[in-house]
């Protein structure tokens, strides 16, 4: 009885291991169904979690959506420091304006990281949209001022980053 047992306990133990792999999204196929983010920056900045290796698809855009928070939380405080410094007038109206930016930026991605953890795809795409467009504002405001932005490499990454989280949470 005991040698029939043994190959339909193999084939059970297969089958739940295939079946976990599939529930395990990969990075690199993951960056690969994205399109509005670079491929390399996709697969660098997931793999910089030591949890994406077993992160589903939903773990890999809660990943995203950390990272990205804390890069805007980063940003927020050089904003900050900016501003204490600055004696240009145009570029603390510049700053003043990035400063409210990444607020609202902060407040957007901690919304959506809280509706991807509670599968709620359409909020979180919601906020994770308005998300994408505080980078790119921000650099507008020195442009408008005809300030020299010190955020362009920072607002760059920035928007990446809201980029890389709004295409994998569309992807769960």
């Amino acid at each position: 009885m005991m040698m029939r047992q043994a190959p339909a306990f193999a084939l059970a133990a297969l089958l739940l291991l295939l079946l976990s792999a599939a529930a395990h999204a990969t990075v690199e196929s993951t960056c690969k169904s994205i399109s509005n983010v670079k491929y390399d920056f996709c697969v660098k900045t997931l793999k910089s979690d030591p949890s994406s290796g077993t992160a589903d698809v939903r773990g890999l855009a809660v990943i995203a959506t950390n990272l990205s928070l804390k890069k805007a939380t980063k940003i927020a405080g050089k904003i900050k420091d900016l501003l204490k410094r600055s004696q240009d007038k145009a570029q603390k109206e510049s700053l003043s304006t990035c400063a409210e930016l990444y607020s609202n930026l902060i407040d957007n991605l901690d919304t959506s990281l809280s509706a991807i953890k509670e599968s709620r795809k359409g909020d979180a795409m919601t906020y994770l949209s308005a998300s994408l467009d505080a980078p790119g504002d921000c650099e507008q405001g020195f442009k408008d001022t005809g300030a020299k932005s010190p955020l362009v490499a920072e607002d760059d990454e920035q928007r990446q980053l809201c980029g890389l989280a709004l295409g994998i949470t569309n992807l769960t």
